[in-house]
């Protein structure tokens, strides 16, 4: 919008620059009193473009940067002469996160020939900055030989637009998870587009402990590449003014060169560190999980036990009974400590294991301690073998006991597994058994010659 002005200026100097209320610079006289009329700018004397009432409208978004047309100015001046023009840009309105330069700010000049003109250039740069609208106000200092002029311009509008927006967030899945154990996650991608349409390029990252099940887009294309054992997404959209899209990504533990099921340790780790918008320095917020372990030993492991033998033996008979105990583990590297007792009835003959070490310890009871130390990587399995011999057990007549065999197994750190396994001792006669199979914890009183106990050492009453 163009204006016209029309004042009247008294002179009482003998050089007297005037200005017209639109702030540019008219004329030059000496002393004398004169009625002046004010032209478009751009055929005064010294002229300088304004649109709408400003020298320059320049729009950017939040972590963007842009060159732009700060003022044209033209001289104009009488007499052929050249000036010399710099600009003084009043930045005191900006906010921190906005960093402005027009040409000449710093001192320098630039020399405009007479009937001449030429355009400033500046640049501007923002990082976060609440969208809005910030007015620069620019002074024009000017001088040629003979005079000089201190002239408002009109100002520069600044407009911050709201940037495009980008989020993460776990659609399904667990956030803690044990180690060594085969997990699967659903994240979303989520990209915004405020004021205006806009092509985004996304780029993510899905760390090497990872495999990718799927990706589905809502709008847009995507392509995958692998880097080592990390996969980079590439995500290009097109996102609507004022609309959103977003991007479908499943993922799961995966196995590691050794063959072991990720994670293999505890701690924190990062589905990936963030999505980024490219050329917009925008990051979305990471997700990480963490592989739980629970203390030294996590005490998560498979554990079953066999007890070969008579399940019920006549008084004072020899038998034996040969007992095998196996454990896999389950989760992260151990080394376990696992404890049982042998009765007092009965003596070890003899013992084995696969990994580890055996001891036998006599107790004051009468039973013997058997203590095995074994150290497991995940998944690994380990058997341990014990053969135990009786000469013969006393009963009254017509009546049984029960024999302990072995104990339910103690493991260090962890607990109790399993029940005590035992031998009937004794022939019930015609009046039948005071003390029931029940009571004994006997496995049954078949005519197998052997039986299997507590196979999935589950927990026993009292």
């Amino acid at each position: 919008m163009r204006a016209l002005f029309s004042i009247i200026i008294t002179l009482a100097l003998a050089s007297l620059i005037l200005v017209g209320s639109s702030g540019t610079f008219v004329s030059f006289e000496a002393s004398r009193e004169v009625k002046v009329q004010v032209v478009p700018h751009e055929n005064e004397y010294l002229g300088f473009d304004c649109e709408d009432e400003y020298a320059a409208v320049v729009e950017v978004g939040p972590h963007s940067e842009t060159d732009f047309d700060a003022l044209t100015v033209r001289n104009y001046l009488n007499e052929m002469k050249n000036v010399w023009i710099r600009l003084d840009p009043d930045y005191s309105d900006l906010p921190g996160n906005v960093d402005m330069f027009v040409e000449t700010e710093d001192g320098t000049e630039r020399m405009i020939a007479s009937e001449d003109e030429y355009t400033f250039a500046g640049h501007v740069s923002v990082s976060d900055v609440v969208p809005g609208e910030y007015v620069i106000p620019v002074t024009m200092y000017a001088r040629w030989n003979g005079g000089d002029a201190v002239i408002e311009t009109c100002s520069i509008k600044l407009i911050v637009r709201g940037g495009p927006t980008i989020e993460k967030e776990l659609i399904s899945g667990d956030l803690e998870v044990p180690t060594h154990t085969y997990e699967q996650w659903t994240f979303r991608i989520t990209v915004t587009s405020p004021d205006v349409a806009r092509n985004l390029t996304i780029k993510d990252v899905v760390p090497g402990e990872f495999d990718i099940d799927s990706i589905v887009p809502s709008a847009g294309t995507y392509s995958v590449a692998q880097t080592g054992a990390a996969h980079h997404i590439t995500w290009n959209v097109e996102v609507p003014a004022d609309g959103s899209a977003h991007l479908d990504v499943t993922i799961h533990t995966k196995l590691n060169p050794a063959g072991k099921q990720e994670f293999t340790s505890c701690g924190e780790y990062p589905l990936n560190e963030g999505a980024e918008i490219v050329d917009y320095d925008i990051k979305s917020n990471g997700i990480n999980v963490t592989a739980k372990c629970d203390g030294g030993n996590d005490c998560h492991f498979c554990m079953w036990r066999h007890v070969w033998g008579w399940p019920i033996i006549s008084p004072n008979t020899p038998a034996n009974y040969h007992v095998v105990l196996g454990i896999v583990n389950g989760r992260n590297e151990k080394t376990l400590t696992i404890t049982q007792y042998v009765g007092k009835h009965f003596e070890v003959t003899g013992h084995s294991t696969t990994d580890g070490t055996i001891s036998l310890t006599p107790m004051p009871d009468g039973t013997t301690k058997v203590t095995w130390v074994v150290h497991l990587e995940h998944g690994e399995t380990a058997v341990m073998h014990l053969w135990e011999h009786t000469d013969g057990i006393n009963a009254p007549q017509h009546h049984s006991i029960k024999a302990l065999i072995i104990s339910r197994v103690h493991v260090a750190d962890c607990g109790c597994y399993g029940c005590d396994v035992y031998v009937k001792v004794g022939i019930c006669g015609c009046c039948g058994c005071r003390t029931s199979n029940a009571d004994l914890q006997a496995l049954g009183d078949n005519s197998d010659r052997s039986f299997e106990s507590d196979t999935g050492m589950e927990a026993c009453e009292g």
